[in-house]
């Protein structure tokens, strides 16, 4: 057990320091919590759900995550919490790329599973207004079901200086996931 927490503490370090290629200054806010409805299908089953998401700048280029989804309608019991770390890195005024790890603990029917992402992305600002991300995450789960590839992609519309309405798909070949959230800036 020791040399896999060895082998996964080298993972989420060179995760988070693989943005340091890139060179610019960000004009995205990783400063912001999130709340949403999402609608997940796949795999015989579908559900819909309440989220709650959060972001806090801990340094100029590194970031802690929070998350917390749970069923309110469908017949099955889905529930997650989960935290990350990320960094991120400028390559211009209009794109940031990103690096992510986190671990969430989930329960879907009656079996839980903990499951570790490792994953990366970009961020895109299209328009004054537009905000355009995607990423692709690893996931590894203690349920085998729940392991493998995971992508995603969103729009995010500024409503005001301080919030964004945004919808996001994201999908791992089996289940998708579509959801529409309201962002809120912290300044």
């Amino acid at each position: 057990m020791p040399s896999q927490k060895k082998h996964l503490a080298l993972l989420l370090s060179a995760v988070c320091l693989c943005p340091a290629v890139a060179s610019a200054e960000s004009n995205f806010s990783y400063d912001f919590y999130e709340i949403g409805i999402s609608s997940t299908t796949g795999n015989d089953e579908s559900y819909t759900s309440l989220q709650a998401n959060g972001s806090m700048e801990i340094n100029n280029d590194h970031y802690l995550t929070a998350k917390i989804k749970t069923d309110i309608a469908g017949e099955v019991t889905a529930n997650e919490i989960g935290v990350g770390i990320g960094a991120y890195k400028s390559s211009s005024e209009e794109t940031d790329y990103y690096s992510q790890a986190g671990i969430k603990h989930g329960k879907q029917g009656g079996s839980s599973q903990q499951t570790l992402n490792v994953g990366f992305g970009a961020r895109h600002q299209m328009s004054d207004v537009i905000e355009l991300k995607g990423g692709i995450d690893l996931l590894f789960s203690t349920d085998e079901d729940f392991s493998g590839v995971s992508g995603s992609i969103s729009a995010l519309y500024d409503y005001d200086e301080n919030m964004q309405i945004g919808g996001a798909v994201t999908t791992d070949g089996d289940t998708a996931e579509t959801s529409l959230f309201t962002r809120i800036k912290m300044l």
